[in-house]
């Protein structure tokens, strides 16, 4: 469905409208991180080296791959999404990207039906369209009628659609309908430009909204030869240029916000994890590793169990201890 905008005149007065996100012992105090990542326990150290940090889990495998697995899902998810936006698969976009199209330059013609423009002005106004195809490559046709229209149509707008279709144009160039009654007492006039989906990329709706605009002011003074030309030559710059839409970056700066909170959270810590095992295995000598020691937290006390014991030696309670237990120190 492509664009609409018109205007009319009528009794003297003027008007205008348009469509259109495990512990380690020997350290002189220690406290929980306040966010402990997924499958691994997170423990802060104070010693006389300065403060360290513990890491431990019973399953190294599932904080880290599994834990990255999920997060990369999710990121590709949210990364799509952006991209089909930024795409404007969704039509909201932050950006009207333009260029010419490669309309039909037979299509610039003028069908002066209601004799309103004299052949020096057709030829002011055919050098007009041309260069507007040159800039944006869409040719326009000029079509005036008189308002006997109104005996087939309910509205200007279906008229100018149809008109524009049975002319057999592609979605690529613009038909501007004038008509008017000179017999009445006043100049009485309406208007509608319509135009094809595609010429979105040439005339955006910032230009095109600013193209209605002036030629609803140039008909108020002026003929529509030169309401023709004024208007066009007003957009002329803006034609096929790349515009910024205003109200729409803000919410991709906001959906962008969301998964960059989502990433330093649910990936900052798998990944903080795969790094100190890496960092584990090429420095073995920087830290203080108890092969024959398992560690486990108890979920009743919280204090740490540093004995093979099944249950917790300070409450009693029965403890599950993983024959996968690690526990590494690495300096922060």
């Amino acid at each position: 469905m492509g664009r609409h905008g018109g205007g009319s005149r009528s009794g003297g007065s003027s008007g205008g409208s348009r469509g259109g996100g495990g512990s380690r012992g020997g350290g002189s105090s220690s406290r929980v991180s306040s966010t402990p990542f997924r499958g691994c326990y997170n423990r802060s150290y104070y010693d006389r080296h300065g403060r360290y940090h513990s890491y431990y889990t019973s399953d190294r495998n599932f904080g880290s791959r599994s834990g990255w697995n999920v997060g990369t899902i999710f990121s590709l998810v949210f990364i799509t999404f952006h991209m089909l936006i930024m795409m404007g698969a969704f039509g909201v976009t932050a950006f009207s990207f333009g260029g010419k199209v490669h309309g039909d330059i037979n299509r610039i013609k003028i069908v002066d039906n209601a004799d309103v423009l004299t052949a020096s002005e057709e030829r002011q106004t055919i050098s007009l369209l041309n260069e507007v195809y040159e800039v944006s490559g869409m040719p326009v046709t000029v079509y005036t009628d008189s308002f006997e229209w109104k005996q087939h149509y309910s509205n200007l707008e279906v008229y100018s659609e149809e008109l524009y279709y049975q002319m057999s144009y592609d979605e690529d160039a613009m038909i501007i309908l004038f008509t008017t009654d000179k017999d009445s007492d006043f100049y009485d006039w309406e208007y509608d430009m319509y135009c094809g989906d595609d010429t979105t990329k040439c005339l955006s709706d910032a230009a095109f909204d600013k193209l209605l605009s002036n030629f609803q002011k140039g008909m108020a003074s002026q003929s529509l030869c030169e309401a023709l030309d004024y208007s066009w030559n007003s957009v002329m710059d803006d034609l096929a240029k790349t515009t910024v839409r205003w109200v729409q970056l803000p919410i991709l700066l906001f959906l962008a916000g969301i998964y960059g909170v989502f990433y330093v959270s649910i990936l900052g810590g798998t990944k903080k994890q795969s790094d100190a095992y890496k960092y584990f295995q090429e420095n073995p000598h920087m830290y203080e590793h108890e092969p024959m020691t398992m560690y486990s937290e108890c979920p009743n006390c919280r204090a740490a169990n540093t004995s093979q014991s099944e249950t917790c030696p300070y409450c009693g309670t029965l403890l599950k201890i993983s024959d996968g237990g690690v526990q590494f120190v690495r300096p922060e």
